[in-house]
């Protein structure tokens, strides 16, 4: 992962960067919202953070009134709509926490696109991790995106998409910006070098045309994902994969498997793709894991919930996949589940932000919001801004997943399987 200071420079260099180059988007647009209605969004989104961000310590050198003040001459400079919004983007984005920021109206954000190529930020280096089926052949699956208009991918994705990204830990932002690398005007092509995972490098012309062109993800996606996944290992260890808590049906899936996971005597709980939803969802699976009292959050939480509601208990030997992309109600599952003694973490630290946002209208239709809400370990603990960490941390690296391993999945059957050898 790009280190905090190398991250802090480049944010420094890309904030510098970021004012010309959203003047340039739109120079021939005449301007859609008077001063006075920029004035007062920008103002508005410095008064509802000032009155109600849960987190301003974890940003102690940013000085939120000389920041408003500065921004003033940015947002009465922007010449549209759109420009104006990448202005308070940036703004809100300051403040450094995943379930506070900014939406564009809507059709506004439709003037940004992408190529039918997902990325994903492994050992600092852009992963091509999905395609679309058009360009399966020119861009295959586990290629490494090396530049982009001729820039290294990396300071390409510090230039234009950093200054925007919503995060609260410095390795969820970095895995935020290199994820969106590709993302772009949608009438401008973009010019990429990548090596395949042959070692053919290779550079293509590519459309940023996920919103025109017809296609289907060559693997599945979180759109298409099953919420809920259940298969063997062995004879012995179950895998079970929560990729939401979104929907109370993930429960219902859970409680029809548990026939089924009884017979399990070691189990694997994947939630390395579950990016949050609603907690109660997460509490309620975490409550069959434990025969105590289930201690979530504090604050989110105001009742403890009494494993005895759940059930017939599912204790066996247990390990949770957790990882950067583990978000919001996901991390509340397990900080849920950190005290319950059978149950042992392995994989990367969580994205590090959860709360409650407050939603509010802005000028042009957009939206902002604002985390007022502080959730932290039962014991006051902080893991907003932080992380939830793993008990055994497990990198992935761009070698194992070309050669289609799993190191974090690896790691959990090996453990497992020496537990259960030893009882």
């Amino acid at each position: 992962m790009v280190g905090p200071s190398r991250l802090a420079a480049l944010l420094a260099l890309a904030l510098l960067m970021a004012a010309p180059l959203a003047a340039q988007d739109e120079t021939t647009v005449p301007s859609e919202l008077s001063d006075a209605e920029k004035l007062y969004g920008l103002a508005l989104l410095w008064q509802e953070a000032n009155y109600n961000f849960a987190f301003f310590d974890q940003v102690p050198d940013l000085d939120w009134d000389d920041t408003y003040q500065e921004f003033i001459p940015q947002v009465l400079a922007s010449e549209s709509t759109y420009d104006y919004y990448r202005v308070l983007r940036r703004f809100l984005a300051l403040l450094e926490d995943g379930h506070t920021g900014v939406s564009y109206p809507e059709g506004l954000g439709n003037r940004e696109s992408y190529p039918w190529i997902l990325v994903r930020n492994i050992e600092d280096r852009a992963l091509v991790v999905n395609v679309g089926r058009g360009l399966e052949a020119q861009v295959p699956v586990n290629s490494v995106v090396e530049m982009v208009d001729g820039v290294p991918a990396s300071d390409y994705a510090a230039a234009h998409q950093l200054p925007y990204v919503f995060s609260s830990t410095p390795h969820h932002r970095w895995d935020e910006t290199l994820r969106w690398v590709l993302r772009g005007p949608a009438d401008e092509s973009i010019r990429i070098t990548y090596v395949t995972p042959s070692g053919e490098r290779r550079e293509r012309e590519i459309e940023r045309d996920r919103r025109t062109r017809e296609d289907e993800w060559l693997l599945p996606t979180s759109s298409t994902r099953d919420r809920f996944e259940l298969r063997w290992l062995d004879d012995k260890i179950a895998y079970v994969a929560l990729n939401t808590f979104n929907d109370t049906a993930v429960v219902s899936d859970f409680e029809a498997a548990l026939p089924e996971l009884y017979r399990a005597q070691a189990l694997v709980i994947d939630v390395r793709r579950n990016g949050g939803g609603n907690s109660n969802n997460g509490y309620r699976i975490a409550a069959y894991l434990t025969d105590d009292t289930l201690k979530t959050s504090r604050w989110r939480a105001r009742q403890n919930i009494a494993a005895s509601a759940a059930g017939q208990r599912l204790i066996v030997p247990t390990v949770v996949l957790q990882e950067h992309a583990t978000f919001s109600a996901a991390e509340d599952f397990l900080v849920a589940i950190d005290a319950i003694p059978h149950i042992t973490t392995v994989g990367r630290p969580s994205g590090g932000s959860t709360g409650q946002p407050l939603m509010f209208e802005l000028p042009g239709g957009g939206q902002a919001y604002i985390c007022s809400k502080r959730d932290t370990y039962p014991d006051g603990r902080d893991f907003v801004g932080i992380g939830v960490q793993p008990n055994i941390p497990v990198e992935p690296t761009v070698e194992a997943m070309q050669a289609g391993r799993d190191p974090a999945l690896e790691t959990a059957v090996e453990l497992l399987r020496e537990r259960l050898g030893s009882r």
